[in-house]
């Protein structure tokens, strides 16, 4: 069963007065109903819509600025006044719970000022801006929370509105821009309109293209299947407006005279039943027709009820069981909502994207026990075979996330070692049962440009800090990076077997440490752990080497051997980078027995392998090319702040629109931002302090500062940014 408002049925007819065809037919379907409302905010005026809602009938109401001149949608500085009286209608307007925001924003004739010199274009970029206003407006309202906020059909056939990336005005590209503007789950569906040039009813099921530059777009009724090639599975579709267009070549102006039925609405009908019949996932839930009572000007021309041999073919149609059906909840279905993985990445680097989701399978994501649910992800290469990377993330949930509910999550991914272009698919995996794409979900793919990394390049490290154990109310001081000044060797002196995070439940449990010791942890095959930032002071070489030293441990006892050439191999990787990275010399390796009177990391580290490591750390250093200021792999980074325990996840969902319109890559770290050639820092001193700048002018780095203390500071600045298509707040 469908809600109160909501029909089972295709058949509609806009404006009061036909339902009782589809009523005294037994197949109550819709009415669409336009309702021009005007921009004054402090109109709270609306309209009842229970006579048809009670009846069983399905409701749209479709709301506009004005007609010709005024425009579907009121000049973009008066947005959120259009946004504030949909507001008022909606909470006026008893029995209705689905909106249309607009009528063919892509049409020269519904543009604000239309023919003026105020004339203003509704590019994707403004009628996305609108709609997002006005649907949380009207959802904020008391007791339309779920309402279904659609986007506005565009007008089939029509190049009038042209911009950068759609050159040539296709409609279809337009409302597709539109919905990658808003991102998944952020409209609820889609309007689309679906016509024929005559009343032909052979028309409908034509596949004939228009002629270029639109030979890929159909040129009749079919053309509702450009609009549904682009609209995501599961999306609620809806027709909201069928007809047949004038047509010079065979005389007709509207829908057809006389009183015998021509087939046109039946036909109509039996072509949207076959597609939902074909596509179960792709469900069309109307088809409207244009319309019942039509304005004085256009009445003979286009009110149905003066024309009965349309009547009689509607009704020959309602004869049928046009239905559609609710898609069926499959068992595991994850819908992106927002998801920012930058165009390019460095090779070898592990980033953080902050990613939103929606569980929409049967099952609960449960984020513990022996088969949690995790946020994983797969590389591959341009003949789309898989790229195995070092470290391939599995990105546990905070919470568990029941049927129909989102998530947040801070998830990782590691690029692959080789520069090349790339699809990453983000994809859930429920552990030890199977991948979702397994089951027919389509994950998140997007294109990466694998870029190489600065020599010496950063070896492959897994970022393993939070899952390790840590003290319940005790933290270790923090420093900035410039006051390290050592790398100090360990070893674990105990059995291989034992890893990190066995070692910091020792630390924390039997110590009473804040947490682990150590920085780095490396196995005897060579794979190296991140297990404490950089900027923590931990406790692992006294007083001195705990202020000044980054404490690195080698898994094992190297009392009566050196450890094995995989691990030694990573470790002066991991050295070299992080003299690079830290601006220190190869005296700054040291052993945790120059801090202290102890033997680690083992009898034979001064006798055997001492020298072996400094002096193959040294050949890396030595083969990597000198840094040049001019040679950047990055253009533009965004850089925001982040703590031990806390992320700038405020700041960044304020800059999504930012974002979507630049395209820029964004994370947390500075090593990453050195390899940009603009760096934009987002917050004040106090979140990203001003020795980070410093930090990045010395790498070479063009860098500027969103200078806002609040995320409603930085989305007001980012927002303007993003409207007048500005990159850059102060550098040029």
């Amino acid at each position: 069963m469908v809600p109160s408002g909501e029909s089972i049925y295709l058949f509609g007819i806009q404006d009061r007065g036909g339902e009782a065809l589809m009523a005294s037919a037994g197949r109550r379907g819709w009415v669409l109903i336009q309702e021009v409302i005007g921009h004054d905010p402090h109109d709270t005026q609306g309209s009842s819509y229970e006579d048809l809602s009670k009846q069983g009938f399905g409701v749209i109401v479709l709301l506009e600025n004005g007609h010709r001149g005024a425009g579907t949608l009121p000049p973009s500085a008066l947005h959120d006044d259009f946004a504030a009286r949909c507001a008022g209608f909606v909470q006026h307007s008893a029995g209705c719970h689905i909106w249309v925001i607009g009528n063919h924003p892509n049409a020269a004739e519904a543009r604000p000022g239309y023919g003026s010199p105020q004339e203003e274009v509704i590019t994707p970029h403004l009628y996305a801006r609108c709609y997002k206003r006005c649907r949380e407006a009207i959802r904020a309202q008391p007791g339309h929370q779920d309402d279904m906020v659609l986007l506005a059909a565009t007008a089939p056939f029509c190049a009038d509105t042209t911009y950068p990336g759609n050159r040539r005005g296709d409609w279809v590209r337009y409302q597709q821009d539109v919905m990658l503007l808003l991102g998944p789950g952020n409209y609820d569906g889609v309007a689309i309109h679906a016509y024929t040039h005559g009343y032909d009813p052979a028309r409908v099921v034509s596949e004939q293209k228009m002629p270029p530059p639109f030979s890929d777009r159909h040129a009749e009724f079919r053309t509702y299947q450009d609009s549904m090639a682009i609209i995501p599975p599961r999306v609620p579709v809806f027709i909201t407006e069928a007809r047949p267009l004038p047509d010079a070549a065979s005389g007709s102006t509207g829908w057809p005279d006389g009183e015998v039925p021509n087939g046109w609405v039946q036909a109509a009908y039996s072509e949207i039943d076959r597609w939902n019949q074909q596509y179960p996932e792709r469900q069309i839930r109307s088809l409207i027709l244009y319309r019942w009572d039509g304005a004085d000007e256009e009445a003979e021309q286009w009110s149905i009820r003066r024309h009965p041999a349309v009547i009689e073919d509607f009704c020959r149609a309602l004869a049928h069981h046009y239905r559609w059906q609710m898609p069926t909840r499959p068992e595991y279905r994850a819908v992106f909502l927002t998801q920012n993985t930058p165009a390019k990445m460095v090779a070898g680097e592990t980033i953080y994207v902050p990613t939103r989701l929606r569980n929409e399978g049967a099952r609960t994501w449960v984020h513990k026990g022996s088969n949690p649910f995790c946020l994983a992800s797969r590389w591959y290469d341009e003949d789309n075979r898989e790229v195995l990377v070092p470290v391939a993330y599995h990105n546990h949930l905070p919470h568990d996330v029941p049927s129909g509910e989102e998530v947040e999550l801070l998830a990782r991914v590691m690029s692959p070692a080789t520069a090349g272009r790339y699809r990453l698919r983000w994809e859930m995996v429920h552990e030890g049962v199977t991948w979702f794409g397994r089951r027919g979900d389509p994950g998140q793919v997007v294109v990466v440009e694998v870029l190489p990394a600065p020599r010496p390049r950063k070896p492959p490290i897994e970022e393993i800090m939070e899952t390790l154990a840590q003290h319940p109310t005790r933290r270790y001081a923090r420093r900035s990076r410039e006051t390290i000044k050592s790398l100090v060797i360990h070893h674990s002196v105990v059995p291989p077997s034992v890893d990190a995070r066995q070692i910091a439940h020792y630390h924390v449990e039997h110590q009473g440490w804040p947490g682990i010791g150590y920085h780095f942890f490396i196995t005897p095959e060579g794979h190296i752990q991140q297990t404490q930032p950089l900027e923590v002071v931990s406790y692992h070489a006294g007083e001195l080497g705990n202020q000044e030293g980054v404490g690195i441990c080698l898994s094992g006892n190297f009392s009566e051997q050196p450890p094995p050439e995989p691990q030694l191999n990573a470790t002066a990787q991991l050295l070299a980078w992080l003299l690079s990275t830290l601006h220190l010399p190869l005296e700054a390796v040291r052993g945790h027995c120059d801090y202290r009177n102890t033997q680690c990391p083992g009898r034979t580290w001064t006798t055997v392998w001492r020298d072996q490591l400094l002096a193959a750390t040294r050949r890396i250093l030595e083969s990597a090319r000198p840094p040049e200021l001019t040679s950047k792999v990055l253009y533009h980074y965004l850089l925001f702040w982040q703590t031990e325990n806390q992320w700038a996840v405020e700041e960044w969902r304020a800059a999504e629109r930012y974002v979507g319109q630049f395209r820029v890559t964004m994370g947390f770290s500075v090593d990453d931002a050195m390899h940009a050639e603009y760096v934009t820092l987002v917050g004040d001193f106090s979140r990203i302090p001003e020795e980070v700048e410093a930090q990045l002018r010395a790498a070479g780095c063009k860098v500027e500062r969103i200078p806002a203390e609040t995320p409603a500071q930085v989305k007001a600045i980012l927002d303007e940014m993003a409207a007048r298509r500005q990159r850059f707040l102060t550098l040029e």
